[in-house]
């Protein structure tokens, strides 16, 4: 159904498996023209297994770009990170930002290594969830928001503190010129969890898109690969997108990215 995939991991990452040619080959099995690869990028402090360690930044270039070559004519390859927002890390995230294809932005923690986006369950922690984005977005720090739900995944009640957080997110969508992505990944491939106000995937959530859709926003389809045979199966694709049925989104098939990231580059940087 698609043919772009911007979101995709290595296993230097330390929850994802395959090598990084494996990637590739299932890719171009499954008919795709576009692979980003975007692992989780690394700071001078380790964190296992939530990304690559910086000692293995030069490998994961050198790697990619070795493919790019090697397929070139077959699939266009790219090189990208999926970044994360901390002040604290401003040098380093200046450094992914100028040096590669392209960023996304995927927010797991609030604070580096600590405050999991994956535990919010208050108004205070939904609001610092989305100012965190807003500073990605403030400083053209990426070219995409990935999982802009992540935040819902503890989340007990879709809520009002839950439609103020996607209007904000909306709003800086919208400004920025910035997608939004549909992720395919562990949000729905875990299957549905039970909340107290019901049953639903943790991500991607009807109430977000809902308010997406309405406001017209940008949306990227993300597969979020962190295992070659994902490129096989539509299954957690249509999982994704049946949170969405009926609504009329803006969905980006082709976007090029890259070619989004260079305008983004040369007004910013």
């Amino acid at each position: 159904m698609i043919q772009t995939n911007w979101h995709t991991h290595t296993a230097r990452c330390g929850h994802a498996i395959g090598t990084d040619e494996e990637y590739v080959q299932a890719a171009i099995q499954a008919g795709f023209k576009t692979l980003g690869f975007s692992d989780h990028a690394p700071y001078l402090s380790p964190y296992p297994p939530e990304r690559m360690n910086y000692n293995q930044l030069e490998d994961y270039k050198s790697s990619i770009l070795s493919l790019k070559e090697k397929y070139k004519g077959t699939i266009d390859i790219y090189l990208g990170m999926e970044v994360e927002y901390y002040p604290s890390e401003w040098e380093q995230l200046s450094e992914y930002r100028r040096s590669l294809d392209y960023c996304i932005l995927g927010q797991h923690n609030l604070e580096i290594d600590h405050r999991s986006s994956y535990g919010i369950r208050s108004r205070d922690e939904l609001k610092e969830y989305t100012d965190r984005l807003a500073g990605a977005c403030e400083h053209a720090l990426c070219d995409y928001i990935a999982h802009p739900d992540v935040a819902l995944w503890s989340y007990p009640y879709m809520d009002g503190s839950v439609t103020e957080a996607a209007e904000r997110i909306a709003d800086l969508s919208l400004h920025y010129n910035m997608p939004l992505e549909i992720n395919c990944g562990s949000g729905v491939s875990n299957g549905k969890k039970r909340y107290p106000d019901g049953e639903r995937y943790a991500y991607p959530t009807r109430a977000f898109f809902e308010v997406f859709a309405k406001r017209g926003c940008p949306l990227i389809i993300g597969l979020d690969v962190h295992n070659p045979k994902v490129f096989l199966t539509d299954v957690y694709l249509e999982r994704a997108l049946s949170v969405l049925d009926g609504l009329d989104c803006n969905i980006l098939y082709d976007f090029d990215l890259v070619k989004a990231a260079e305008k983004r580059k040369k007004e910013f940087f």
